[in-house]
């Protein structure tokens, strides 16, 4: 067997690991730091929040032991995250790059949010978006389907069916279609993303019948409808929907905040791409 080019001491488990921590240790020594930052500092409001946050988990107050690890979890935490920056390990870590940006997103989103809208602003924002909060048009129908690529003439198959179609059989009746057969409760622009603009205006013209309509043209061919129900779209008023209302006025100025916050520092930074 070859001989291992690594002598016997160099594979020996607990010397390597101690050589690994001496180096740690040495590199702690090299990066050095002053004596304030050894000091940490245990506020009572700090051991309050700790209190507060088990209090909050657990139902109860935490008895004095019980606070005291807490304290200690809480000093241990504070050492590891020191000695992990002094010896630069929250550097290039993407994680942790990300959560600081997120802190400072967060941070921004607090500072623009610390005054509450007025009523003025509120209704003016519900005015300006007024369609968001509207109750869209909804149908429930059932669709038989005629392909192009497997017919010569899709169209005339679809309307000869339309006459002679076993109401207890239109399941077995068409082409196999990719999506649904039926359709409940769905909303205009789902619709539309199944079936194209044609589709949803062919749809509108239709009246709710126990008989079958058409043939209306698709993005994919024609079909067949039978259409059960349909709801036109219902404008809200602003009291119904004023708590979603604040939720979003909320929102829109913690993103207002963000992109105005991030141009201005922007206009710090300059960025040379390859």
């Amino acid at each position: 067997m070859p001989r291992s080019i690594w002598p016997n001491w160099a594979r020996d488990p607990l010397l390597v690991f101690l050589l690994i921590g001496a180096g740690i240790f040495g590199a702690h020594a090299w990066l050095g730091g002053d004596a304030d930052d050894r000091m940490i500092v245990v506020t009572q409001s700090q051991v309050d929040r700790l209190a507060t946050l088990w209090e909050a988990q657990m139902g109860r107050p935490p008895r004095a032991s019980e606070l005291d690890a807490l304290v200690d979890d809480h000093v241990r935490e504070e050492v590891m995250v020191r000695e992990a920056q002094r010896l630069r390990l929250d550097e290039d870590d993407a994680i942790i790059r990300r959560r600081l940006a997120q802190k400072l997103s967060f941070l921004t989103e607090d500072v623009a949010t610390l005054e509450p809208p007025g009523a003025d602003q509120l209704l003016a924002y519900f005015e300006d978006n007024r369609g968001r909060y509207a109750t869209p048009a909804v149908a429930t129908f059932s669709h038989i389907y005629f392909s192009p690529d497997r017919r010569e003439d899709a169209f005339g198959d679809a309307g000869r069916a339309l006459e002679v179609l076993d109401p207890d059989a239109w399941r077995k009746a068409g082409d196999p279609f990719m999506l649904g057969r039926t359709y409940a409760h769905a909303t205009t622009s789902r619709i539309e993303r199944d079936f194209g603009a044609d589709f949803v205006a062919a749809l509108h013209g239709l009246v709710p019948s126990p008989d079958w309509q058409g043939p209306i043209e698709s993005a994919y061919g024609f079909h067949l409808l039978r259409v059960d129900a349909k709801s036109p779209a219902l404008g809200a008023d602003y009291e119904s929907v004023a708590p979603r209302v604040a939720r979003d006025f909320d929102a829109a100025r913690r993103a207002a905040a963000n992109a105005a916050y991030f141009e201005d520092l922007m206009a710090e930074y300059t960025v040379v791409l390859p």
